[in-house]
């Protein structure tokens, strides 16, 4: 919306007071405070490993019956712990509770979309793929828009897909070959591994543009 000449910025690019000038404005010398897409797809890995275990666990130990129900309590570990898991990985004062707000929709909204096509295509003509392509890349996009991020976003979900899906396979190898309760928690933490490599590397590129 333009007014007296003036271009008002996208209500999104405010959100949670994660765009560069509000990070700035709490503690943050420029986009250069952020830390490298390296040691941040690394600290993420190892982070959301440990959530992704934790959230497995519910599947592991048969917590809950399999099923639609068993999925929603999977998520709901995820949507508790990603975000505090993450929040270190983003520079500013504060950041920390505004990224767990900031993972808990976007979660929503891939997991949402997962589920849908889970369940929509009963798990056949490789739904869970399809979900996760899907399902990432609006996860990406919400992320990227509350950072108020310019360009990139191909390579972002690229680097991030590959990454989920890398995690995800290698972990369904391990529950193939090992089985039981110690293949359905490594599975669990192959995917996390994966998923949270993705992530901070999105977080990190996201910060600097």
């Amino acid at each position: 919306m333009r007014r007296c000449g003036v271009s008002s910025p996208a209500p999104e690019m405010k959100w949670l007071g994660l765009h560069l000038e509000a990070r700035t404005a709490r503690g943050l010398e420029g986009p250069g405070g952020a830390m490298s897409p390296g040691v941040s797809a690394l600290k993420g890995a190892v982070s959301f490993a440990i959530v992704s275990t934790i959230a497995y666990g519910i599947w592991a130990f048969r917590l809950w019956p399999y099923g639609p129900g068993m999925y929603a309590a999977i998520a709901v570990v995820y949507l508790g712990l990603g975000g505090f898991a993450l929040g270190g990985l983003v520079s500013g004062r504060g950041a920390i509770p505004r990224v767990t707000a900031l993972f808990a929709v976007s979660f929503f909204v891939y997991a949402l979309i997962w589920c849908a096509f889970w369940f929509g295509l009963r798990g056949k003509f490789h739904a869970d793929l399809w979900g996760a392509a899907i399902g990432l890349a609006a996860m990406s996009a919400v992320i990227r828009r509350a950072f108020g991020a310019t360009g990139g976003a191909l390579e972002a979900w690229a680097v991030l897909f590959t990454c989920h899906t890398l995690g995800y396979t290698l972990g369904d190898e391990l529950h193939a070959a090992l089985r039981g309760v110690n293949g359905r928690l490594l599975w669990g933490t192959a995917h996390g591994a994966g998923f949270g490599a993705g992530l901070g590397y999105l977080l990190s590129v996201t910060q600097r543009r």
